[in-house]
């Protein structure tokens, strides 16, 4: 399915690296940010990015939060203003190839999900607040994990994670152009395989659920509720 050499032109650009982290706190221009809205939505049954979700689709819930902090020309909806790739990294490499051609200097970007709609300001705040130059959302597993092949693992040593995420710009931008692997579901693994840089980890909550599945969409119906009352 991943096309190793489909990304080339602005992927072979040089960067100064700088693997230290630190000093990203939370600034207009020197961020951006993708929104991946180009799925197609083969276990939900339909393209979810579109459905109206309270009035209007749902990529759309996710947009609006991030212009708020993001200014609207440093962020792309994959899917929407550019076409998509056939798989999620491909969708994130079209997304930073877009975004360096109107400014190779971007400090920190964050990642998020259409199929995320419930994430709020502040915690989007949080992530570019972080000093890591990899951060992202997790959840403490709630159900007993097994192995395919009958072994059961502690599920205390393990983490669900969850978007939406931050990274360096330059060094998430470098570590697609030097990595021929074109399906990562998450961009943390790729930076610690590239570089050895472990995710900060910010515990998420509830209103982080992914919609998936049909029978998802009840559940997060009454959770925007919810936190439109205040109740989460």
């Amino acid at each position: 399915m991943a096309a190793n050499n489909i990304y080339t032109s602005n992927l072979d650009k040089k960067h100064t690296i700088n693997l230290s982290g630190g000093g990203f706190k939370h600034s207009g221009n020197r961020n951006c940010a993708i929104i991946l809205a180009a799925g197609q939505g083969s276990r939900f049954g339909e393209q979810k990015q579109y459905i109206n979700f309270f009035g209007k689709p749902l990529w759309q819930h996710v947009y609006d939060k991030i212009i708020k902090i993001i200014p609207k020309e440093n962020t792309i909806t994959v899917g929407i203003d550019i076409q998509g790739g056939k798989t999620r990294s491909e969708s994130v490499i079209k997304g930073l190839e877009y975004l360096y051609t109107k400014n190779p200097n971007y400090k920190k970007l964050i990642i998020l999900e259409a199929a995320r709609p419930l994430v709020t300001t502040e915690q989007i705040k949080e992530l570019l607040n972080s000093e890591s130059n990899s951060a992202t959302f997790v959840m403490p597993l709630v159900n007993t994990p097994i192995k395919r092949n009958g072994e059961y693992i502690n599920r205390d040593d393990y983490y669900d994670l969850l978007t939406p995420q931050a990274f360096d710009f330059k060094l998430l931008f470098e570590a697609y152009k030097n990595n021929t692997f074109r399906n990562y579901t998450d961009e943390t693994r790729l930076i610690f395989e590239t570089y050895g840089i472990k995710p900060h980890f910010i515990t998420g909550g509830q209103n982080l659920i992914k919609l998936t599945y049909i029978k998802d969409l009840p559940i997060l119906e009454k959770l925007y509720i919810m936190q439109k009352e205040g109740v989460i």
